[in-house]
């Protein structure tokens, strides 16, 4: 499995590039919300200074994985994941998936839960394979851009 570690603010300029590298790229979503995910490093270092957690992998030293979690009145929220697409097929998702169920029980949250695009196939599968399920109806987060919420309780 890969190592997943928690990235602090010394990362902020690094996990710049690597939002602005996969999300350049992301043609399966709305150019509009590509652009939003391109966030900088000092919208990162906002971020973390309000609570959001961003956890990821890395090889060589180099950033290759990231992902954003934050904690919130229902659960475990998990959102933003972006891995260099040379890197997919690694493991990196599973292991982000995996540390981010951990978290929530470390911290004894009631739930993880995730907003996954209709036809992101990996993402979906992810959400099939570590227990979430469908919940509520499917939803338009974006102009053009149908999600389903899925949640998975921490003691499952």
């Amino acid at each position: 499995m890969q190592n997943i570690e928690e990235f602090k603010e010394e990362d902020a300029e690094e996990l710049e590039r690597l939002f602005k590298n996969v999300w350049s790229r992301a043609y399966e979503y709305p150019e509009k919300w590509r652009e939003k995910r391109k966030i900088t490093s000092q919208e990162i270092i906002r971020e973390m200074h309000s609570g959001v957690r961003f956890f990821g992998a890395r090889d060589q030293k180099k950033i290759v994985g990231c992902y954003k979690l934050q904690i919130t009145e229902e659960g475990c929220f998990g959102e933003h994941q972006s891995i260099l697409p040379e890197y997919t097929g690694q493991g990196i998702a599973s292991a982000m998936y995996e540390q981010f169920i951990q978290f929530a029980r470390d911290h004894c949250c009631k739930k993880n839960y995730v907003n996954v695009l209709l036809n992101q196939k990996e993402s979906l599968h992810l959400v099939e394979k570590y227990g979430f399920s469908r919940v509520g109806p499917v939803f338009e987060q974006a102009p053009g851009m149908n999600v389903q919420k899925y949640e998975r309780g921490c003691h499952e």
